[in-house]
């Protein structure tokens, strides 16, 4: 190929231009390119410029647009304006940091230098210049700006590291530390570095413990631990410490020890643990720590054959100190009562507080049962004397609940038995005391087993209504029936309500079955309904569930789940003896259900003494005679008057009169002559299951007892 005319006047230039060839000689190592302005679209590059791009020299034409091709686009604009400047003012020069494309896509930084060949008149026709690869330079530069920045990085979280920071020596000498080891230690850096890492040692640990600590960190390069150091001024403090080793580039070792202060954390700690063994207000173990020492005490009087005794201490009325005073003061005086307690007994003894008023005490090794009588008279005696305040003195008084330790009786019973032998002290009044009877516990564990058994039952759906017919005997109708509930307990058979219902006197499984009892008596109700027979049903409800709050709103809403039926057609039975109780409270309660439709009838009439009054005040419809009078009325003479007089009394006010307990033909002939034609009893049939109620209706109705009293007897 012939030679270019660039490269040939570049020869004949350098030949008669001695500057441009100074020039050339400083730029051989790197690429040199000539630029022809009079056809800018001319320019020579030297071989050296395509290898330094990646390319071979011989297949590139010598045109401008071949290496501005290569440029980045973002510098192209400050290379123009570079040039334009020179062509501007010579004294400007052309030397641009120039950002080149290599072949292989990689970045090139390039340092493009220039200077413009004027001819005779000054104008500028050639343009020569050089290209350096200063990548390697630049990426030197990066990294030293990356270290640098990352060095101030690691300073600025050294100095705002919460740890405290000591870098150190081979030889222990301090060389740094950082602004939380001046807040911890009290030492500025001033004062630290250059000095030898004894300046902090309290002498708390000896020598061996040293030795390990840097066979670790010579061993594996690391030690963690805690550190008991001492502070500036003279106050040791514990420090959880983790030393690093460093190696450095000239061989020798440096240490990075991070610390951080354990002060806080200890007090924190030993507050926790106090509070969870201790009673803050008081200083006394609180139940925890009473279990604990319990289970152990119990263990070894068991073993030595000794008694133990567990007090359970309730201050009287306290509530109403705290009201009076405040519970400022109120405080003041339980930690005052703990002291007086602990001066009363035995060192060996352990007084805890579980709350409030309430202290529970642990009377060890007792040889006889009959000793606590003595414990509980010195205790009383811390009470005598009154307790003098800034709003005089106060008067207090304890109730005490004790219970003996037993071999078959663990801790938490023990407690438990306490607990129940001081309400029991309460119920006697104030300051006094109360031994646990293990026959009553017994037999308190056995109601409670019960109670336990008859919830089982109600949620497993065991309990079922009979119902027993009541009916008029004159007309032969069906008067309504009376729901009786039955438990079906599965090992037991059928149960009466006798077998279970005293046991959940006045409690809330009391009110849960009364409510069963009056849902699924509404629910038959309707069912008979819509399958065409109308049957009223009376409930029994026991007194303590009608005068329950709300009971007759509860009733409301069982009613409008069941809008076929007439109000009217539920009866509630209650006792003669439990209206009498309340008779006033009873009253109103009977008066909100009977503003719902509802009616009422006093059973077992004739038991509990009613005053005329109160029949007139209550709102009643039905009187039931009691069927032990009415059982009794052929034989005894006092019982045939009892049951005249209360069917005279019911036609007097106005209400019918039921029999109870009707057995027999002779029982119903009487009653209706007396004038009480509704009965029933086990002569007109016994309680049964509802699936037998429409059934025995038909049975009734073409051959019942009500047939024969048409016939006059023979």
């Amino acid at each position: 190929m012939a030679e270019h005319y660039l490269k040939r006047e570049l020869y004949e230039l350098i030949r008669g231009d001695a500057q441009s060839f100074d020039f050339l000689q400083q730029a051989t190592l790197d690429g040199i390119w000539f630029w022809d302005l009079e056809h800018p679209g001319h320019e020579w590059m030297s071989d050296r410029f395509w290898t330094m791009m990646g390319y071979d020299p011989a297949g590139k034409q010598p045109l401008a647009s071949e290496w501005q091709a290569l440029v980045h686009p973002d510098d192209m604009k400050s290379v123009q304006q570079a040039l334009e400047r020179h062509f501007a003012d010579p004294a400007c020069p052309f030397d641009q940091v120039v950002r080149y494309t290599h072949r292989d896509g990689s970045t090139l930084w390039i340092r493009c230098r220039g200077m413009i060949v004027r001819d005779d008149q000054g104008r500028p026709v050639r343009m020569l210049g050089a290209h350096t690869d200063i990548t390697p330079i630049k990426q030197i530069q990066t990294t030293l700006e990356t270290r640098t920045r990352d060095l101030a990085r690691i300073a600025r979280a050294m100095d705002n590291a919460q740890e405290g920071i000591i870098i150190t020596d081979a030889q222990a000498r301090i060389l740094s530390v950082n602004r939380a080891f001046t807040q911890i230690t009290g030492y500025t850096a001033k004062e630290a570095v250059g000095n030898n890492l004894r300046m902090l040692k309290s002498g708390w640990h000896d020598a061996d413990f040293y030795r390990a600590m840097w066979w670790d960190i010579i061993q594996t390069g690391t030690w963690q631990g805690e550190i008991r150091n001492r502070r500036k001024n003279g106050e040791e403090y514990p420090q959880w410490t983790a030393i690093s080793r460093v190696p450095g580039e000239d061989g020798e070792n440096d240490y990075v020890a991070v610390f951080s202060d354990l002060t806080d954390k200890k007090q924190a700690d030993e507050r926790i643990a106090f509070l969870a063994h201790y009673d803050p207000l008081t200083g006394l173990p609180n139940r925890h720590l009473l279990m604990d020492r319990l289970h152990q005490a119990l263990a070894y009087h068991q073993r030595q054959g000794l008694h133990l005794a567990l007090i359970t201490l309730d201050i009287d009325d306290f509530v109403a100190i705290n009201e009076r005073l405040g519970h400022q003061a109120g405080d003041q005086i339980l930690g005052r009562i703990a002291r007086r307690l602990q001066d009363a007994l035995r060192e060996a003894d352990t007084v805890s507080r579980l709350g409030g008023d309430e202290f529970v005490i642990i009377i060890h090794s007792l040889t006889d049962p009959e000793q606590i009588h003595a414990i509980i008279r010195k205790l009383h005696s811390g009470f005598v004397q009154p307790m003098d305040s800034e709003h005089g003195d106060i008067n207090l008084t304890a109730s005490m609940g004790i219970a003996l330790s037993l071999p078959d009786v663990d801790a938490d019973t023990l407690l438990r038995h306490s607990h129940h032998a001081m309400f029991l002290a309460k119920q006697k009044g104030r300051g006094a005391f109360h031994i646990f009877d293990t026959s009553h516990a017994r037999m308190m564990d056995k109601l409670r087993e019960q109670r336990q058994r008859i919830h089982q039952g109600v949620k497993q759906g065991e309990f079922v209504l009979f119902y027993q017919p009541k009916v008029n005997l004159r007309s032969g109708c069906v008067r309504g029936v009376e729901a009786l509930i039955r438990w079906r307990h599965p090992e037991r058979g059928i149960l009466s309500p006798a077998a279970f219902l005293p046991q959940i006197i006045d409690t809330d499984l009391e009110f849960q079955l009364g409510d069963w009892v009056l849902t699924e008596a509404l629910r038959q109700m309707n069912e008979w309904k819509m399958s065409g027979t109308n049957i009223s049903v009376s409930v029994n409800v026991s007194a303590t569930h009608l005068l329950q709050a709300g009971f007759a709103h509860k009733l409301a809403n069982m009613l409008l789940a069941y809008p076929q039926l007439a109000p009217g057609d539920l009866e509630i039975e209650i006792l003669e003896s439990a209206a009498v109780e309340d008779w006033e409270m009873a009253a109103l309660a009977m008066q909100d259900c009977r503003a719902l439709g509802v009616r009422f009838a006093l059973d077992d009439f004739g038991t509990g003494y009613s005053s005329l009054v109160h029949l007139r005040r209550l709102a009643l419809d039905t009187l039931k005679i009691d069927k032990g009078f009415v059982g009794d009325m052929l034989d005894d003479p006092e019982d045939f008057s009892i049951v005249e007089s209360v069917v005279s009394l019911a036609i007097s006010f106005q209400l019918e009169a039921i029999a109870e307990g009707v057995e027999t033909e002779r029982h119903a002939r009487v009653l209706m002559k007396m004038g009480c034609p509704v009965v029933q009893g086990f002569g007109i049939a016994r309680p049964m299951e509802a699936a037998r109620v429409m059934p025995w209706m038909e049975e009734w109705k073409q051959s019942g007892l009500w047939k024969k009293m048409q016939q006059k007897p023979g």
